[in-house]
């Protein structure tokens, strides 16, 4: 129904009914002049109501009846768009088999015309050499063009309908036919060069629709793999390389992120499941790459060069994790166990032919280096503070107590079981124990040299308190140097001699043990690196420790006599008799005195 009647139909529908009540009013206004004003303006306001109320619910009419129209007027068009929709697919699906009938008819044409030149020249006579000749270059030509337009059409469907699989097949073919064909003298080349050309058009268009494919970001690994192994068999093996390992970089990047994101750098858990999960990723990139060319095809360049780019990553995060380790108490072992787990994982891939171990190492081994010196430097102080209160005093103390049980059968002044110490010389033993247990993974870093430096520098340390605790004229002045008991008596001295003996020994066998037998192992990796371990060091080291013992003895030697030559006057010296058989005896009172 048209908007237009049914608002004629509504509109002003009760105006003589209005004009009826306006009128009857106005009558009974002229009829009542003695009624007051409060009257007449009620009456006004009454009439007006009534008006607004009248269009209000004539407009609210008008609007239900609009949206009754709108509806029907939609039930009433929906099913021709329907219908209209249907017909659109019916049509395009007709022009699709009318297409397909064209390109049949099109072939049993060409199949028609072929059979029926080579009927009529079986018919003809060796007469006619001249005009067949003239003739079998054309029909050669119509085969090839015939030949070529059926290869790209399918060609063209293929690619447009995504078969990617049944368009490399086709591909494959007509390369073995281009090489066939190349070589046949009856060939025409430059029909056939025209149909390369088109060939590696489709080749190009087939590519890029494989490299798109690989380089979506949700793809999965089975997918990614179908499409490099198309490359592969389209001659591109380089680019299906360099996706592959676009890849895995993309994966282990995004990988990185998620875990940091995740877990807190002071979580111990990190660097493990770090580890793993890069390692795994170059693991998996290798057996693709495996499967993409086989087992006994080598690893090419650009594969080695990515796994160590990739290997550099991980250095560079294990770095970052490393430095976030504050506490001095457990950070070296953190960092060590962080060290022995990058380890591990990495010298897994050495299964697949791949050995990267001496790439993460060198790029951890700064950072580790650093490590073990920060720690060391607050050892120095640790000796400082426990010598602090040494009363230097021997004690006896069981060998395998304070060191481990390679070292329990070593002889000390005649006891093979115990040695003698004083408190702080018994606490340096148990802390130089502690630091070579934590050290002595760092070894497979190729750090030797820093360790060596790192133990003999603690001695050296400990070597220079015994001094200033022997040295007792000198004074103290540096702000940075602890206080320390001063070795005032003969006694206190030779017990600081003694303990400083023992200590000699005990180091002794405790460096020998700590680099036992790595002067034989990876010897020929070592001698690539000048700056490693050298079996020489250790005796340097030892024979340092031994001359400042020895300088510290001489030191004692030297106050020891100078104290002897100051005596007063009013020692005597001893009197010395010789008896008739030559035999040296001194008098009682000499040997109070000594």
């Amino acid at each position: 129904m048209d908007s237009s009647s049914t608002s004629s139909r509504f509109r002003f529908r009760d105006l003589p009914e209005m004009e009826n009540s306006t009128q009857s009013d106005t009558a009974s206004d002229a009829s009542s002049v003695v009624s007051s004003d409060r009257d007449d303006d009620s009456d006004l306001q009454s009439m007006t109501g009534r008006g607004i109320k009248h269009l209000c619910s004539e407009l609210l009419e008008l609007k239900a009846a609009s949206n009754g129209d709108f509806h029907r007027h939609i039930f009433a068009n929906y099913s021709s768009f329907i219908r209209v929709f249907e017909e659109v697919g019916r049509v395009e699906r007709e022009l699709l088999q009318l297409r397909n009938h064209v390109s049949t008819q099109k072939r049993l044409v060409n199949d028609l015309v072929d059979g029926i030149y080579s009927k009529v020249l079986s018919k003809e006579s060796m007469d006619s050499v001249i005009e067949e000749s003239e003739w079998d270059e054309p029909l050669l030509i119509s085969e090839l063009e015939s030949h070529k337009n059926d290869v790209l059409e399918t060609l063209d469907i293929l690619l447009s309908e995504n078969r990617i699989d049944e368009a490399l097949a086709i591909l494959e073919l007509e390369d073995e036919n281009f090489q066939r064909m190349q070589f046949e003298e009856d060939c025409p080349l430059d029909e056939l060069r025209l149909f390369d050309s088109a060939i590696s058009e489709r080749k190009g268009l087939l590519t890029q629709q494989l490299t798109m494919l690989a380089e979506n970001p949700r793809i999965s690994a089975a997918e990614l793999q179908k499409a490099l192994v198309g490359l592969c068999r389209l001659g591109d093996s380089h680019l299906a390389t360099n996706l592959l390992l676009k890849y895995y970089h993309s994966r282990i990047a995004s990988g990185i992120h998620k875990l940091k994101a995740s877990k807190s750098l002071l979580d111990r858990v990190y660097i493990r499941e770090l580890s793993k999960f890069v390692f795994s990723k170059i693991s998996q990139a290798a057996r693709s790459f495996v499967m993409l060319y086989g087992e006994t095809s080598p690893y090419a360049p650009e594969v080695v060069k990515w796994t160590r780019q990739e290997t550099k990553v991980f250095a560079a995060c294990f770095d970052e994790y490393v430095k976030s380790i504050s506490e001095i108490s457990g950070g070296l072992s953190t960092a060590v166990e962080a060290m022995q787990f990058a380890i591990s994982f990495c010298c897994l891939l050495e299964t697949q032919r791949l050995v990267l171990q001496p790439y993460l190492i060198k790029h951890i081994r700064p950072c580790m280096e650093d490590v073990l010196n920060i720690h060391l430097d607050h050892f120095t102080k640790v000796i400082g503070i426990f010598t602090a209160t040494d009363t230097w005093v021997l004690g006896r103390y069981l060998v395998s107590g304070i060191m481990n049980e390679q070292c329990s059968s070593m002889v000390v002044g005649q006891q093979p079981e115990y040695c003698l110490l004083t408190n702080s010389g018994r606490k340096f033993v148990t802390l130089l124990q502690a630091i070579t247990v934590d050290v002595s993974p760092l070894l497979s870093l190729e750090i030797e040299g820093s360790i060596l430096r790192g133990l003999m520098n603690l001695f050296k340390k400990y070597i220079d308190i015994l001094e200033r605790a022997i040295n007792c004229e000198t004074t103290v002045t540096e702000k940075s140097s602890s206080r320390i008991n001063l070795a005032e008596s003969v006694q206190q001295q030779v017990s600081i001699l003694s303990n400083l003996s023992s200590l000699e020994q005990l180091f002794s066998n405790m460096v020998r043990s700590i680099f036992k037998g790595a002067s034989d192992t990876n010897s020929e990796l070592r001698k690539s690196h000048p700056g490693g371990y050298q079996p020489k060091e250790i005796d340097g080291c030892i024979f340092f420790i031994q001359e400042a013992s020895l300088g510290l003895r001489s030191l004692f030697c030297e106050q020891f006599i100078n104290k002897v030559m100051s005596l007063k006057t009013s020692y005597k010296l001893p009197e010395i008799c010789i008896d008739g058989q030559g035999t040296v005896s001194r008098t009682e009172e000499t040997r109070k005195t000594f």
